[in-house]
């Protein structure tokens, strides 16, 4: 008896790097450090043996917090006249 492998469109590991990804950018609007729980998730998961999908989940989840806290950065320089409550 021959058993056959389905393959889908994205493997188990694909899949949770999409979701985390997901997740990051849904975590965003909620506080300005949450993005980076995303990639903490990511190692208790399969994951973390990806080394390049981590280090995307990484850099994502920098970006997002780096954007969302900009303008504080940019109104402490002196940079901005955005009003940040």
């Amino acid at each position: 008896m021959t058993t056959q492998q389905h393959e889908g469109f994205f493997s188990k590991t694909e899949w949770k790097f999409v979701g985390l990804l997901a997740l990051a950018f849904v975590l965003t609007p909620v506080f300005y450090g949450l993005p980076l729980l995303s990639p903490l998730f990511a190692l208790s998961t399969s994951l973390r043996r990806e080394r390049r999908k981590m280090m995307w989940l990484w850099i994502v989840a920098s970006i997002l917090v780096l954007m969302s806290i900009a303008p504080f950065i940019l109104k402490a320089a002196g940079l901005s006249d955005f009003v940040v409550e």
